[in-house]
């Protein structure tokens, strides 16, 4: 496991996060059961961390009015982007999901699960949502509403989806605010874009867009050493799906009854501990060694894909050993690194040493 973690290259995973703020609590059972504002009979929870875990990330994200807003712990990112697309069909039952190609693999799985019907778009060929093709898409719609899942750091390349540039042809294209529901999935990058400095306001992951819901991972860029995510959205339309459950004195608004306390922990620690200027540094830092490991590949003629604000760098498919040894993540012909806070200019030298010896040798 710790030479695994010392050569890891491949997933957004952080690996630099410190286990010693929560280890005290693992003889516990720490259940937060119910409702995240509401708790319940069980005395071993932390509903009151929970919150201020959720209005930690609203007020990165820009909920303006937090009353007007919900948020809730979950296990995963797909859980979050799932319990979103349940809550826009709820919303709108007969709206079809519209989503680029190289969205995550959980929303079209969550669509097949909800047996929502969907349309996907093409995207750029660096990976972002192809607005053109979102027009020509919406256009042809012929329902009353519709419902976008967008990415903030998507799963190969690390675009950006242009949320603003979306929200505008959705306008054109006759879907104002009251007939949309429009998620964001930042599972990574929601927890970088709001730390850079250049970054366009139209990419940024924030509620002034006019999204619905956003949802990100805590195991990514803020560090937990379990899977673990959040998801923000909308206060309305949690109140559209809640029910009162005598048993727990609780509402049931949560995908799970049972959510895992300990993720709860593990994000204060990490969020209050870390704090905004932790990230910052963090994000700055993977930017600019992301930046790095991309000229030296491209300086040696290897055809490499850094997109802007992004921390994945895509290059060629190397030899099963380098693949094996550094758990790249691989898509067809291509790979990719992806920078983050536990990648040390040591490993990326290393790796790039190898890489171009391969590549020399191929």
């Amino acid at each position: 496991m710790k030479t695994a973690h010392a050569n890891h290259l491949g997933y957004p995973y952080n690996l630099a996060g410190d286990v010693a703020a929560t280890s005290r609590f693992a003889g516990y059972l720490v259940n937060n059961l119910g409702d995240p504002y509401a708790g319940s009979h069980y005395g071993s929870e932390v509903c009151d961390l929970e919150r201020e875990v959720v209005d930690w990330l609203m007020e990165l994200w820009q909920c303006d009015n937090r009353d007007d807003y919900w948020g809730s712990v979950g296990a995963s990112g797909t859980e979050g982007n799932f319990w979103a697309l349940y809550l826009a069909r709820e919303a709108f039952p007969d709206a079809i999901l519209v989503y680029p190609r190289e969205a995550h693999y959980s929303i079209p799985k969550s669509a097949r699960i909800l047996r929502m019907s969907t349309q996907t778009v093409d995207c750029e060929p660096s990976g972002e949502v192809s607005l053109p093709d979102l027009r020509r898409v919406l256009s042809r719609l012929r329902s009353a509403s519709v419902i976008v899942a967008l990415t903030c750091g998507t799963t190969v390349k690390g675009a950006h989806d242009d949320i603003g540039g979306a929200i505008e042809v959705l306008e054109d294209c006759g879907f104002p605010a009251q007939r949309r529901f429009v998620h964001v999935d930042g599972a990574l990058n929601a927890m970088v874009l709001p730390f850079l400095e250049g970054v366009p306001d139209r990419l940024q992951p924030s509620f002034r867009q006019g999204i619905n819901s956003l949802s990100t991972s805590g195991h990514k860029m803020i560090g937990t050493t379990m899977p673990c995510g959040v998801l923000v959205t909308q206060r309305r339309h949690i109140e559209r799906v809640a029910s009162a459950v005598a048993y727990l004195r609780s509402n049931d608004t949560t995908l799970m009854g049972s959510r895992n306390g300990h993720a709860v922990l593990a994000l204060w620690a990490r969020l209050f501990g870390h704090g905004r200027l932790g990230f910052q540094r963090d994000a700055e830092r993977c930017a600019a060694r992301a930046t790095r490991l991309a000229e030296e590949l491209g300086d040696a003629g290897v055809p490499v894909l850094l997109n802007p604000h992004s921390l994945t760098v895509l290059f060629p498919q190397p030899s099963e050993d380098i693949i094996a040894r550094y758990q790249l993540a691989c898509t067809g012909d291509d790979a990719h690194a992806i920078i983050m806070p536990n990648v040390t200019e040591q490993l990326a030298a290393r790796f790039t040493a190898d890489y171009l010896a391969w590549w020399g040798g191929r």
